[in-house]
């Protein structure tokens, strides 16, 4: 779900499930939005904000990711801390 937050920035809901055999680390800086463009996370924007949290296996977490500016998103990608693996997953 996307939504705009007036002119300045748009907010994307996302669930983040951890699917590994490990812990993973989540946090909203780990979470880029793309239209074409990579937004990266404005903290403190929206109150639904995706928490910092550790995800053991088979927990997951929902929140949101706000970037800045009026756009489309296409995609979120998630990347386990600041140089892990990524994940990508479609907006709809």
């Amino acid at each position: 779900m996307v939504t705009p937050l007036g002119d300045d920035y748009t907010s994307v809901k996302v669930t983040i499930t951890n699917n590994s055999k490990d812990d993973i680390d989540v946090n909203p800086l780990y979470v880029t939005i793309t239209d074409g463009s990579k937004h990266s996370a404005e903290l403190g924007v929206d109150e639904d904000q995706l928490d910092t949290v550790k995800l053991a296996p088979g927990e997951n977490v929902t929140g949101t990711i706000t970037g800045k500016g009026a756009f489309g998103a296409k995609y979120v990608t998630y990347t386990d801390g600041l140089i892990g693996d990524s994940v990508r997953g479609d907006v709809s």
